[in-house]
């Protein structure tokens, strides 16, 4: 019997539904489609001229799949949103090979200036159902005439804007790294093979973000890549700043402001804006923001971690 989805209408969306649960393997498949989309091997190593994944999954590969469970009840070819803000928070660190359960549930929708908001909160559990990851979701599923879809336009819950960062730039951060400190930058080289791949083109999705032609009719310039890349690069980079304490303690809270497109050069940068005592050790905090080759603000974010 064929399914029927339902339209991602703001009108179809009610506070309460549910969605799951889906059965997530992380097997070597999964995790190197990933690793090609994100250009991020660190959890992988060569193995007689094969990568093979090792150690555990890198968490913002499990988020995107999260983030995307309300695609199995709603029409995943028709979803023209305006994807605003990601919120999420890790609990555990989950090894390759495992297998998780996957559950959401629409927590909030409300409507402002115009603009239809639906709030989608997700949860990833391990196989002793423990909670690994933890993930919010805020996108515009109505937008008001002349607004383009897909551009991300949210509004930070704090102000962080990119500034000159001076001094020598720190790789890692530790609980005594000082308050102030510039990080080194990540760059990211967007590819539209890698959208495309990240967006479900196994599933031959078809959209904004894999489709010329859908993007053009929606009134932007390109294919655009998904905000939630933007997501998992910066968790990217707060990993490998903050280690392996960020896979179980980790807080990232990112926020869209510009479309990202095909062969853009992102660059993220960061400082460490404070320190706080919780549960006998340090959380330190980061504020980033990425920008585009022309100095355009793509996103802004702060993350934390115990250390």
């Amino acid at each position: 019997m064929t399914q029927t989805f339902k339209d991602p209408t703001y009108e179809n969306v009610f506070v309460g539904e549910s969605f799951g649960p889906v059965t997530l393997t992380l097997d070597e498949y999964f995790l190197r489609s990933y690793a090609y989309a994100l250009d991020d091997y660190t959890g992988m190593t060569l193995v007689d001229g094969m990568l093979k994944p090792v150690g555990h999954v890198p968490p913002h590969m499990i988020v995107s799949d999260l983030m995307q469970i309300f695609l199995t009840v709603y029409d995943r070819d028709k979803v023209v949103g305006l994807h605003q803000k990601e919120e999420v928070e890790h609990y555990k660190p989950v090894p390759v090979g495992a297998t998780l359960t996957l559950t959401g549930t629409y927590v909030d929708k409300y409507m402002k200036r115009g603009k239809g908001y639906t709030v989608l909160e997700s949860i990833a559990r391990d196989e002793s159902g423990d909670v690994v990851i933890l993930q919010r979701s805020t996108e515009v599923m109505r937008a008001p005439d002349g607004v383009q879809v897909g551009t991300g336009s949210g509004n930070p819950e704090r102000r962080i804007s990119p500034r000159d960062l001076r001094g020598e730039r720190a790789r890692t951060v530790t609980s005594s790294t000082p308050i102030g400190t510039a990080l080194a930058p990540l760059v990211k080289q967007v590819r539209q093979a890698q959208m495309s791949v990240f967006t479900g083109a196994e599933f031959h999705k078809q959209g904004i973000h894999t489709v010329r032609s859908i993007a053009l009719k929606a009134g932007l310039k390109d294919c655009i890549a998904q905000g939630m890349m933007e997501s998992c690069w910066a968790s990217e980079y707060l990993t490998r700043l903050f280690g392996e304490s960020f896979l179980s303690t980790g807080k990232h809270f990112t926020t869209y402001l510009s479309p990202v497109y095909p062969r853009d050069t992102i660059t993220i940068e960061g400082e460490v804006v404070g320190s706080v005592s919780e549960n006998g050790k340090v959380r330190v905090e980061v504020e980033y923001w990425l920008l585009n080759q022309d100095g355009v603000t793509t996103a802004v974010g702060h993350g934390s971690s115990l250390l």
